[in-house]
């Protein structure tokens, strides 16, 4: 399956908004997530996207922005 950065960034951003209750304005709003909402992110790309993110090697500043967490969904899925 192809993805392209707009569907990631969208399906993110629906994921984080719904479970955090707010409101992303940009892809490059700096988001403020605790450990949590970072745990369903990592559990949601795998089950919906089918990507599995490498919890040993994850940066927590991919997790700063829908830009970046839609670049390491990306990436990861590349490398797979």
């Amino acid at each position: 399956m192809i993805m392209n950065k707009a569907d990631v960034t969208e399906k993110l951003k629906k994921l984080i908004q719904d479970q955090d209750g707010i409101t992303i304005e940009s892809p490059d709003q700096s988001l403020d997530i605790d450990s949590y909402t970072m745990m369903l992110i990592i559990m949601f790309v795998e089950e919906e996207m089918g990507v599995q993110l490498d919890m040993d090697t994850l940066d927590f500043d991919d997790f700063l922005s829908l830009n970046r967490l839609a670049d390491l969904v990306i990436k990861h899925k590349v490398a797979a």
